[in-house]
């Protein structure tokens, strides 16, 4: 008899090849979505911490730094800073920053194009009391070159100034002038870091009040990372914060001292500070550092005024607004007060723009108010 082999049909062999197989495919899906989110938000996670780290430390050296300031001509500390990623530099002048006042209560400028390298500006009285002002500019040193109409701020003496060629202008150097149709112009020399103003009415000699430009040096901390960049920016006993996705917000006050009372400020001190390096090295990249500061003084202004009004170009523009408008009752303010023909005019022959958002601060009582600029010299080394 011969055998016949039968081969039939089984679902029970193939079952579980298909529940393997499904097994296999749900187990790379969840793998691939593992890594495809997980790994993102780990290193997002390692980022964050790198900067909160950089972030605490130099909090602590801006901690530092507020003693060294407040302290006086020949404070100083020495501070511990880490940080395991990143770069730390000074930044000359990287942004700007404008102080202006009114000493009366009866006239209110409004100012437009002051900035540093400007050889014009515009002022209208808000009160409609004044017509025309008398302007008078003092300059701090000064190189100027009168080929790009520029100035430099890398040449500190005369001496090394007049050897390129340029124009030595020593401190102290003033100009005056009135204003011709609303606009402030033909002064020898453009508006510096350092220049400051007084005007009074055509009409009299009574100050209604000033302004004072600077550039603000910046101790400046920038980490870039797979979640965006990180920026610290350290001036004025502050320190200001740029996380990817956002902007500049306050994460440490500025150094700012006032007396008041229920209803007025007393007294309102500013702190203005210029930072310089000694150590050899400019630029640091991660590690463990001994940051030594100290004090070596500087100018106090000081000042009886009804109005503050203070402008800011730059980065940190909006953080420092929004820390005098809601710590210290500012207002913002962007008024225009020049008519559509005056401002066409402005743009058109002098390039400025007639508005400007400044934030603002006035009583109908006189009240002290104080720049403090101070020079704070910065050594590196490493720990």
């Amino acid at each position: 008899m011969q055998r016949q082999l039968s081969v039939g049909k089984s679902e029970d062999a193939v079952s579980p090849v298909i529940g393997t197989v499904l097994i296999l495919a749900i187990m790379i899906t969840i793998t691939g979505t593992m890594l495809a989110w997980g790994i993102p938000q780990i290193q997002q996670s390692e980022a964050y911490a790198i900067y909160t780290s950089a972030q605490n430390n130099l909090l602590n050296f801006d901690a530092d730094l507020d003693h060294v300031i407040t302290q006086g001509e020949g404070a100083s500390r020495t501070s511990t800073v880490s940080f395991s990623s990143g770069t730390f530099v000074k930044r000359d002048n990287l942004d700007e920053i404008r102080y202006y006042y009114t000493t009366v209560a009866w006239s209110d400028p409004k100012i437009v194009g002051v900035k540093e390298g400007s050889t014009a500006f515009a002022m209208l009285d808000r009160n409609e009391f004044v017509d025309d002002y008398r302007v008078t500019l003092s300059y701090p040193n000064t190189c100027y070159d009168s080929e790009s109409n520029e100035v430099t701020y890398k040449i500190l003496t005369q001496e090394s100034c007049e050897d390129l060629g340029y124009t030595w202008v020593p401190e102290g150097t003033q100009w005056t002038g009135t204003t011709l149709a609303a606009v402030v112009s033909e002064f020898p020399y453009p508006l510096t870091y350092g220049t400051s103003a007084t005007y009074t009415s055509t009409a009299n000699t009574t100050q209604i009040g000033g302004f004072y430009i600077y550039g603000t040096d910046a101790l400046s901390y920038r980490y870039s990372s797979v979640s965006g960049v990180f920026k610290l920016r350290m001036f004025n006993g502050g320190m200001f914060a740029d996380e990817p996705g956002g902007g500049f917000y306050k994460a440490s006050s500025p150094l700012t001292r006032t007396i008041s009372d229920s209803e007025s400020y007393k007294s309102f001190t500013v702190y203005q500070t210029d930072y310089r390096i000694s150590s050899a090295a400019k630029t640091l990249s991660a590690g463990n550092f001994i940051f030594d500061a100290r004090n070596e003084g500087g100018n106090d202004i000081s000042l009886d005024v009804y109005s503050i009004r203070i402008g800011v170009t730059g980065e940190t523009s909006e953080g420092i607004q929004n820390y005098y408008t809601n710590d210290l009752d500012f207002i913002r303010q962007t008024d225009n007060f020049f008519t559509t023909a005056d401002s066409v005019l402005l743009a058109k022959d002098y390039g400025m723009l007639s508005a400007e958002e400044d934030v603002v601060f006035s009583q109908s009582t006189p009240f002290d108010f104080r720049i403090l600029e101070r020079t704070i010299n910065v050594n590196f080394s490493l720990r």
